[in-house]
Parts: structure tokens; sequence; C-alpha cells
């Protein structure tokens, strides 16, 4: 049993470093944390802990001049805990550090796999990961690199010398602190003259790959050098000294992809806390350079301490500090001022030389600017705007309005001389009438130095832009007509952004009119452009054809600026960005440090950015997009995980319930309080989408045909409105499994058994997913997989425990196109056609709708698979139909045993009649007037058998009859349909019944086909209940869509066997024998060849119970 409590290190920070406080931790007050979501929350909360100081000696009294720590510490304080256990890693948090090892042994000879199991410390930043790549004696091989934008770059080299490079096509999807598998691949010869590397992310070595984007090809095959380099996992010195200061777990390298493993490095298993050195399995001596070292030391949580409130017994004698340390979401979400428009917060974090927003209240005179130019100001005694009336969009602040039947100017003059180069913008709404935008450059107005003003005309009526320069000297002054804008869109009551840029070059000055992020209209002109001056903005409503005018963010530039699409992109409020981007956006803008895991194809496509808080911002994100918003455990940072990040998930901890690890208390609730069949969810802005379900268990039907109408509403942020019934039929998915709620999970750590998976407990963090295996069978058939939503953790001298709160994880598992488990489509509907005992190995299908299963035949490698019935588990090795046989392969005097598993048996003439060879079965017909049977037994009496068959000879002088046979008791009791081939060859189809003797069933069916010796027909019978049907045709041709042939009869109804019959008549002259030949025998409804009680369940099965796919392919969202 681990020792209590476990060993710990509490520091605060201050001075400039982390200090060791762990001494004055009173042991006899356990220390608790908190994270994520609470058991019944909706959002992540700030992280807290709470913790008792020793205060004997003041130190923690901050308040108090005397004390140790008076102006080192106080509100905000960054505090850490740490807990050390299990195996070790190797820490890297130095440019330099690294474990490496010889090069001994490691040439590879064909393709590449390298895999790396590494927890990143900071993303966002060049880091170089691992390689062998040493430059001196050009021993260089292959290296690894993560740049700053998260895409990873395989470099190797052919030769030793020569070095070539492919780079991913996605980031790597993991956040700061996470811990992930990065796997790389380079077929040397992809089999089309050419190479290709694969990047691939997992959660550990041995979880399902995914993919980092899309492949990537190089022309012409490849090689990678051997060499002696010494292998390096940290930093990668002869790349680059930028080691990525993370942590080390494992390393494999193959020789070939999935090849035998030349290096297997694993840590954990290998290392020892504190050592110097380690050994790997394969006697390979690992060494730590730099500073690198093996550690344990598990950091629980990063906090600030915003208080320290003195306590003290009542001598006097003991004081203790009782500190409750919180996450920095804490003081994030202190105060309660909305965030700024999008527009504005982009505007305030960009390098605009200067802009004025025309955002001032009503009560204004002048528009003030951003970054300390003079205000706006209207222009002499011509009318002002009305201040804080006008509209660009509602999730812009309200700007400067501009009503009709009035007119005015306003001047703007930035206070600092910006570049030769520059731009204006501006952001209009409203049809206005007449309006001037000029922009005066620096000059003076002399012959030497001319003044050049740029005028923009905008016209309502007649819809058009016009554009001039003006060159004005001492005595002279020119103007130029540059262009027409005609229908430039933009009288509308939606926000405008329109961009004016210059750029000089030598004596000529370009320019470019941008209208909502494109081009309109380009030119140069023959002069040499200087530093803008001043801008004035002119406007006339006074015409009866006006009407009201908005205007907003008169912004200059200088040469360095985003592009006009971009800020085009800040004015509509980023519509159509991803979560994960919109998080990061965010977060630059307010400077807050934050890391995104997920690919993009997974995140949330958002709607308008609309003012809120940060934290309401990212709150609004996490819902949208389904995603969780957390705290960095091990720093002062955030992390969003995206909604992709959960989907197949491999589990981080499981648990069996036999084992003896799960503590108390553990009380999963079998209630709908998460229960959501009926959602509505509305675009913020936008349309409703909404998805009921209409059928089955949790559907909105009345008990017990469901479970009654749960109805809910969301509003989200949403790029388009198609996307409300996508999330609203996602949502319905969510709200309607059909499952036991395990809102807590808790681990004593103090339990040995637990204690030997602390390396996955304690890796296991918000998102991740649990599995609960060998449950009680009152809990229903496991597994259950869960989703963690946040822990509790609770580590003194009188316990350890974690408590994790959980939601349904299955319904996160989705599919994936070609994968073994995970891509397969469901039965619409289909059911046992028989009942079946608990142990029987073979189950009769009906399908009820869709398409039939996949058989064996036709997708061998397609199985197995896992089917459920009634809450059994089953795995199925083979689909056929109940009998089917394709005759590959050879018997005499007997058909041998049918590829559905029956032994055929025969019945009339001899022996020798029987025959299967050349992939078919023969009826070897060496006497006339005989009946000749083949026959297997089959657990349905519903069945449909079809049948494809061939005569060796016309009859001559009589006929010849094929005779598919079902519901055969013995040569008197069945039903047939009969195939007469006449002499010359006409047939005629008929539905017959043995019931001791024979009688024909309902008319005869003139078939029209005139039958050819060795030629191949089709013929198919089928019965359900008591109605018996038949076709027949050309096997080359087409089946016919009707029947051909029907009858009602109620005389055998029991299970019995299928087969064909056969008989040449009597008075025929053919030369004997003559030959039937049978093939692609199929007998309906299919049947699966299953192993039993996968999840431990037995029973048997009554006919009709419904059964389907146990890991249906769903749709992600």
């Amino acid at each position: 049993m681990p020792s209590l409590p476990p060993p710990r290190l509490t520091e605060l920070y201050y001075d400039g470093v982390w200090h060791n406080i762990s001494g004055d931790m009173r042991e006899s007050v356990p220390v608790t944390l908190t994270r994520g979501v609470s058991a019944e929350g909706s959002r992540s909360e700030p992280g807290t802990a709470t913790a008792l100081l020793d205060n004997r000696s003041g130190d923690y009294s901050p308040r108090d001049p005397n004390s140790a720590l008076h102006d080192k510490i106080g509100r905000n304080t960054p505090w850490r805990f740490s807990v050390k256990a299990g195996g070790p890693w190797v820490e890297l948090s130095h440019t330099h550090d690294a474990i490496t090892t010889p090069g001994t042994g490691m040439a590879v000879t064909t393709d590449l796999d390298v895999r790396l199991d590494l927890t990143t410390v900071r993303t966002g930043i060049q880091q170089h990961i691992a390689g062998r790549y040493t430059a001196t004696g050009n021993q260089r091989s292959w290296a690894l690199t993560l740049s700053y934008n998260g895409i990873i770059q395989l470099r190797w080299s052919p030769d030793g010398t020569t070095v070539k490079t492919l780079i991913s096509t996605q980031p790597l999807p993991m956040t700061s602190g996470q811990r992930g598998v990065l796997r790389v691949t380079l077929d040397v010869d992809n089999g089309a003259s050419g190479h290709t590397a694969r990047f691939y992310y997992g959660q550990s070595m041995a979880s399902r790959w995914q993919a980092i984007g899309n492949p990537v090809t190089g022309a012409g095959t490849t090689s990678v050098w051997g060499g002696t380099g010494q292998l390096e996992f940290g930093s990668v010195p002869d790349v680059a000294w930028q080691g990525w200061g993370g942590k080390a777990h494992a390393l494999q390298l193959r020789n070939g992809i999935d090849g035998p493993l030349l290096v297997d490095l694993d840590v954990a298993a290998q290392g020892v806390a504190g050592a110097a050195t380690l050994t790997d399995d394969q006697g390979r001596v690992w060494t730590l350079r730099d500073e690198a070292h093996l550690s344990n030391l598990h950091v629980r949580m990063v906090g600030e301490v915003p208080a320290w409130p003195p306590s003290r017994d009542l001598s006097g004698a003991d004081r203790t500090v009782a500190i409750a340390p919180a996450g920095i979401m804490r003081r994030l979400g202190a105060g309660n001022r909305p965030l700024d428009s999008a527009l504005r917060r982009y505007m305030l974090g960009s390098n605009a030389l200067e802009c004025w927003p025309l955002t001032d209240g009503e009560q204004a005179t002048q528009g003030a600017a951003m970054r300390g130019s003079a205000p706006v100001i209207a222009a002499g005694k011509q009318a002002p705007p009305l201040w804080g009336k006008g509209t660009l969009a509602d999730w812009i602040e309200p700007v400067a309005g501009f009503p009709d039947q009035r007119n005015g100017a306003l001047t703007a003059t930035p206070g600092t001389v910006g570049t030769a180069s520059w731009s204006v913008d501006h952001v209009r709404s409203g049809a206005g009438l007449s309006e001037v935008l000029e922009m005066h450059d620096r000059g003076r107005g002399t012959e030497a130095s001319n003044r050049t003003i740029w005028r923009i005309y905008t016209q309502a009526v007649p819809n058009q832009i016009l554009i001039f320069r003006e060159t004005v000297a001492a005595d002279s002054s020119s103007m130029a007509f540059l262009a027409t804008v005609p229908d430039p869109g933009i009288f509308d009551d939606r926000p405008h952004h329109i961009r004016f840029r210059t750029v000089v070059s030598g004596g000529a000055t370009a320019w470019w009119l941008d209208v909502d992020g494109e081009n309109l209209a380009v030119g140069s002109e023959a002069l040499t452009g200087q530093p803008l001056g001043r801008i004035e903005y002119l406007w006339d409503q006074e015409a009866a054809e006006a009407d009201d005018l908005s205007l907003g963010y008169l912004t200059v530039w200088n040469a360095d600026q985003p592009s006009a699409a971009t800020v085009h992109q800040a004015v509509m409020g980023f519509p159509g960005e991803t979560a994960g981007a919109r998080a990061l956006r965010l977060s630059a803008e307010t400077g807050v440090p934050i890391s995104v895991s997920g690919e993009e194809t997974h995140q949330t496509r958002l709607g308008i950015q609309r003012p809120e808080k940060y934290l309401d911002s990212l709150a609004t994100i996490a819902k949208s997009d389904l995603g969780y918003l957390v705290e960095r455990r091990d720093a002062l940072e955030l992390a969003y995980r995206a909604r992709g990040t959960l989907y197949n998930q491999a589990p981080t901890i499981t648990l069996s319930f036999a084992d003896g690890v799960i503590g108390e208390p553990f009380r999963p609730l079998d209630d709908d309080k998460l229960s959501e069949n009926d959602i509505t969810v509305k675009r913020s802005g936008g349309t409703t989408g909404r998805a009921v379900l209409e059928s089955g268990r949790m559907s909105v039907q009345d008990p017990p045909n469901g479970i009654g109408r749960y109805d809910r509403d969301y509003t989200l942020s949403l790029e388009a409105d198609h996307q409300t019934g996508e999330h609203a039929q996602w949502r319905m998915h969510l709200g309607t499994f059909d499952g036991l709620r395990y809102t807590k999970v808790t681990l004593n750590l103090a339990n040995p058994r637990v204690y030997a998976m602390i390396a996955d407990i304690y890796r296991a963090d918000v998102g991740d997913l649990v599995r609960l295996t060998d449950l009680p069978a009152d809990h229903g058939p496991g597994p259950v997989d869960l989703i963690i939503r946040g822990y509790s953790e609770e580590i003194g001298a009188g316990g350890w425990t974690i408590t994790f709160n959980c939601a349904p994880g299955s319904p996160w598992s989705v599919g994936v196109a070609d994968d073994r488990v995970l891509g397969r489509a469901d039965t619409d509907g289909s059911e046992l056609a028989a009942a079946v005992t608990s142990t029987a190995t073979t189950w009769p299908v009906t399908v009820t709708a869709g398409p039939a299963w996949l058989t064996t035949a036709a997708n061998p490698t397609e199985f197995p698979l896992d089917v459920t019935c009634d809450g059994e588990q089953a795995t199925v090795t083979r689909i056929t139909g109940v009998a089917e046989d394709a005759f590959a392969r050879t018997v005499a005097s007997g058909w041998g045993a049918a590829d559905s598993g029956q032994a055929w048996v025969t019945d009339g003439g001899s022996a020798a009649d029987y025959a299967v060879s050349a992939g078919t079965g023969r009826h070897i017909m060496s006497s006339r007037g005989v009946f000749r049977h083949t026959y297997v037994p089959v657990v349905t009496a519903d069945v449909d058998l079809r049948v494809d068959f061939s005569l060796s000879a016309v009859p001559a002088a009589d006929s010849a009859y094929v005779f598919p046979m079902i519901r055969y008791q013995d040569v008197t009791h069945m039903y047939l349909a009969r195939v007469q081939i006449a002499a010359g060859g006409a047939m005629t189809l008929t539905l017959r019944k043995r019931d001791g003797g024979e009688t024909q069933l309902g008319s005869s069916y003139a078939t029209g086909l005139t039958y050819t010796a060795g030629a191949w027909y089709t013929v198919r019978l089928a019965m359900t209940g008591s109605e018996l049907s038949a076709k027949v045709w050309l096997r080359s041709g087409t089946e016919p869509v009707a029947w051909q042939v029907t009858a009602t009869d109620a005389a055998l109804t029991a299970p019995a066997s299928v087969g064909v019959r056969t008989v040449l008549g009597s008075a025929t002259t053919n030369v004997l024998p003559v030959t039937v030949t049978f093939d692609n025998l199929y007998v309906g409804p299919q049947a699966m060849t299953v192993i039993r009680s996968v999840n431990g369940i037995v029973k048997g099965h009554a006919a009709g119970a419904a059964l389907s796919l146990t890991h249906p392919m769903r749709a992600a969202l």
C-alpha cells in the first residue's frame, strides 16, 4: 500500500523563481483540488484548491512588514502543487536537453516508421524533436521538427549529405501540456515513381492512429541513410539548437512501416526517477544531456492565491493561513464589462497608424482617436454628425450617423508621420446620397513639394464610386479622373468596408480600391507619393432621395498592413471562423495564452462574434462546438479541446469492477436528467432547425413505446442556417443515449491495485475517456464508456482519492470510412427468423427493411463483426444464407457439405448419380423416370431459394423436370416449383405440393422460353407463411420484377429442409446420362455463425427479436 501522504511538492513563485514551501504545509489538513465541469454543471469553472499553511514564522503574512515575504507575495501569487508517483519520464526543460543513445544497429533499409510518445509544453514555437542527424562526417539520416504553427516537418537524407523534406498538411492536434503520440512514416517507393510521407496522431503507442492531414508525396523513389549518427530525443543540435522543452515518454523506430523494431524506448518501464542513465530492453544505454533528468513529479495544479487570511488560536501560539488557490479563469472572469465588438478588438490589437472608431456617445462633440492623435472634428460651421446614432450592424457599437436633409464634413489628422505608402479604411452602412473621402498627403503644395489629394466619390445615385487624383503646386493644380466603379454593392443597410491603398515604387505610385475585401479598381500614377497628412470626409444628404448613412472606423495604415479581406472579416464579426481559430484569436487579443487541440475539419464554423465578456465568449465557442475549455494543469494558461478530439477515443483508464478498483461512492443513476428527444437549435441571428426522435425506446411516443417528449432549445453561434439541423440531430443523438448515468467514479489511490494504474490515472484529463468493465449484471451489459468532464482530488495523511465527474461516452463513437469496426452501416431493420437457444451458434436473420447483410462469400475480409440481440453481444464469424453453396470442391458419389455448413443428403437413384466438380453440383440422370433429391436442413420455415441450373441436352420425345423444393420433410411431403422442359425445349412453370400425393397449386405459367442445351437459367421459389411464389429466367438476363406463379397453402408449416429435385421423363429418347448441373444455390433468410455471449449475457432469443450492429456507423457532427 502506498504511504500516505504521497511525496508532494508545494511551491510559490516570487523573485522570478519557484520556491519550495512543502515544509510549511500542514499535513493534518488534506490538499483538495477541483477541475473542469462539476457533476451537474454545464461549463468549465475555474480550478480551485484548498490548503493550510503553518504561519508560526509569520512568513505568510504579506501585510506584515516584518514578514520575510513582505512585498514578495500577495494577491494572485502563483502556486504550484505536484505529486511524485509512478514511473518516470525524461523532463526536458532547457533548449539543449535530450536523451541520446549511439546509433548502432539503427539502419533503416526499407521504409521509415517513427513513433514518439511525448508531452508538449509549449505549442506555437519552432521545436526540433528527435532524429539521427549528425552533420560531422555526413551522417544525416532523419529528423522530425515541429514548426511554430504546429506543422510537422520530416527531414531525411538518402546519402548522409543531401537533405530532403516533406511537411504535414495539418498541424499536430495537441494543446500545450498534452501528452500524445506522433507517428511519421516514409514510404520510400510508393509504387508510382515517388515517395510518400504520412503523419499520424495517437493517444498511445497501442491506440488507433488518426491521420494528420493528407499524405504528402514527392517525385522519385528515395531511401534513408543508415549511417552511424546517434539517436537524439528532445533536441537535434545539427538541425538547430531548439529543443521542444517537454516530456519524453517513449520512442519506437521500425525498419519498414509496421516493420520490426530497431529501437523500443519506454522510459516509464525502463527508467528510475533520479537516475543518470537507463538501459532499454534491447540493451541500449541512454544518456541524459545537459539538464535533462528522469522525473516522476506530476504537476496537479498551477493556480493563483487570491488571499492570505491570517488565523490563530486563542493563545496566539499557533498561526495558520488557509489558502484557496484558483485557476486563471477566476481572475479572467472577475470583471463585468462585455468585450468590445470584434472589429474594435481587432483594431485595438492591430498595427494601425491611427483609428477613429467614431463610436463616441450621443453627447460627444468629436470623435476620439485610438492611438492618441487629435480627434475627428466637424469642419467649420457645418452640421456635425449625430454621434452614437448611427448603426453599422447589431454586433458593432453605435457609430456616427448622418441623417438625410443635412450635409457637413469631418476632418481627421494622424498625429504620427507614417510611411509614403499607406491605406485609408472606413466602414459605412446605409444608402446615403453623396460622400467624398479626401486623402491629403504631406506635400507642401509648392513646385518643389506638390500636394496630392486622392478623392473617392461615393454616389448612391447613380450607384457608383468615382476615383480622382488632384495635384496642387504653388501656382497650379491638375485634376485627373482615375476610375469608375459601377454598382459597387454598398448602398444598403449592411456594413461595408472600403479601403484606398497606395504603394510608392520609384517615381510611380500604384493605387487600389478594395470593397468588402475584394479589389474593384487599380491603377498607377507617375508621381512620388508622400505620407498621409489629413483626411476629410464630406457628406451631402440634402436631396429628397437621400437616405440615412452611418460611418465608423476611419483608419490609417502604414505600408505594413493586414489585407483588406482580413479587416472585412473583422467588420463582419469573423463569420465562418472555426471554434479553435476564434479561441486563439480572442485570447491573443486579450493577452491570455491558450492552445487548441483537434483538427479544424471537426470544429464548428461559428457565426458572427457578438460582444461578450472574454470567458463568456469562450463559453459560447465551447457550447457551439461541444468542446471543453479548461485550464492547463501545469501552467497559468488555457486550453481548448475541440469537439473532434472526443470522437473514437481509446480509453485513458480501463477500470474493472471485478478487480475492486472502483471505490465508493459508486451509484449510477437510471433517470431522465439528460434525456432530450425533441431538440430545436436556433442560429444566433438566423433560422432554426429541429430534430425529433419519433420512434424507439427513447422516442417522444408515450410509454411504453417511448419515454414521452423531452424538448430543449439551444441558441448557438453558427455560420450558416443549414448547421442548425445538423446540430439538432447531434444533440438529439446525445440526449437519447439509453443507459445508466455514471455521474461520479471514485478511485482510492491508496489501494495498491489502483496505485498500479497511477500513470494512466494522472494522465487522465477533461475530455478523456474512461472505460468500466466487468460491471454487475444489474448495470446492464458492458463495457461502459464515460467522458471525463471534471474531477476533484484529495491528498493527505488520511487518504488519497480522485473522483471523476463523467458523462456518457459511447455516443461519441462515430463512423470512420474503411474502418473494420467503425466503418459499418447498420441494418435498417433485422430480426431473428426463428427462436434460438442460449447456446445456438447459428442465427437465422430476416431483413425487414433495407439491404441484406454482407456475406462471407462476397466480403470475406469484413469478418468478424459484432451484433447485439436483446442485450446479448455476439461476434459474427460468417454470414451465409440458411443454406448456401457455390460448389467450389470436388466430391464423388454425393455432394459433401454446403458452404453454409450442412451436409447434403441424397435420395433416389444410385450414389454415383451425385457429384460435385468444376464449381457445380450435379444430378447425373443415368436412368429414366427416377426422382433424385439433394437437400440440407434449415431452421426456418419461411425461406427464399434461388439456384442456377443447366441441362446437358434438350429432352427428346418427353420432358425433363427441375424442382427447387422447400419445407421438405420426406419424398412425399414438400413444396416445389416445377420447371418443365418439354421435348423441343418449351419451358413451363408451376407450383406444386406433395402431401402424400402431388398436387398442382394455382395455374401454370408458359414462360415463352425455349431451352437450348447447356444454357443456364435461374429459378426462384419463396414461401412466407402460407404464401408461395416462383419465377424463372435466363441467368444472363434480368430477373422479372413480378412473381410468375403464386399460390396459398397451409398444409406444411414446420421448418424442414431445402434443396433440388430432378427427373428425366420415362419416354425420353435421349442418350443417357442426361445431367442437370446446379450452381449458386442460395436460400434466405441469412444465417449468422456466431460466437455467443461476448459481453457476458447468456440467454435464448425468440423469433422476431431485433438485431443490429453493436458498433454501427454514426456520422460525426
